[in-house]
């Protein structure tokens, strides 16, 4: 199983360069060789107030990315769009279900809960706000920015604290099924066919101080 460290740090993040880099680079399905280098990052602040929660970025280089979907909780994934899906427990509690966040070029998200790919339910539905996200188009390619408040966290996990004692997994991917784009993940998927909502493929984030 690949393991990502993520650290808690008392200020949000400035300098994504001196955070570990989770390198989207498995394609199980095929498509290397037309895959654009990606990667995503994850970075956690425990400031005592608003910005406390978990800072995710995610980059491509990828100079054009191709982008149709305008519709929030729309169909992103057929656009070039970046993902990541965890989930969070306590260490003596079992898995409650999984967050899907997924962004196309434009900013769009789409961003759901639940067990698995079906019976899926959007933020609004859970009286959550919507994660604040921002993208980047710049030369050397593409970049989306999203930050997960704590207090979101804990509502939607049953979470009283995040520490280094929360169990925590994931995966990042890379997608574009408008233009057949390979399908890309950080954590290698054990399935015959392109499916992400495949939690037991997630691979370990280890929270540390």
């Amino acid at each position: 199983m690949k393991e990502y460290n993520l650290k808690i740090t008392n200020t949000a993040p400035t300098d994504w360069s001196e955070v570990e880099r989770a390198n989207i680079d498995s394609y199980v399905w095929g498509g290397a060789e037309r895959a654009y280098a990606t990667y995503g990052q994850l970075s956690y602040a425990k400031t005592g107030d608003e910005k406390s929660g978990l800072y995710i970025h995610l980059f491509c280089e990828e100079k054009n990315p191709v982008s149709i979907e305008t519709q929030l909780d729309g169909k992103v994934y057929e656009d070039s769009c970046m993902e990541f899906f965890f989930t969070m427990r306590d260490i003596s509690a079992g898995d409650i279900g999984y967050i899907n966040i997924e962004c196309n070029s434009l900013g769009i998200s789409r961003i759901s809960f639940g067990e698995g790919r079906h019976g899926r339910v959007f933020l609004g539905e859970l009286g959550i706000e919507r994660f604040p996200i921002s993208v980047n188009i710049g030369n050397e390619g593409w970049e989306i920015l999203v930050f997960v408040p704590e207090s979101s966290l804990k509502k939607i996990f049953g979470l009283s604290d995040i520490s280094e004692d929360t169990v925590m997994r994931g995966n990042f991917y890379k997608c574009d099924e408008n233009a057949g784009a390979p399908f890309g993940s950080w954590s290698p998927i054990a399935s015959p066919s392109p499916d992400f909502h495949r939690p037991e493929s997630f691979g370990r984030i280890v929270i540390t101080k």
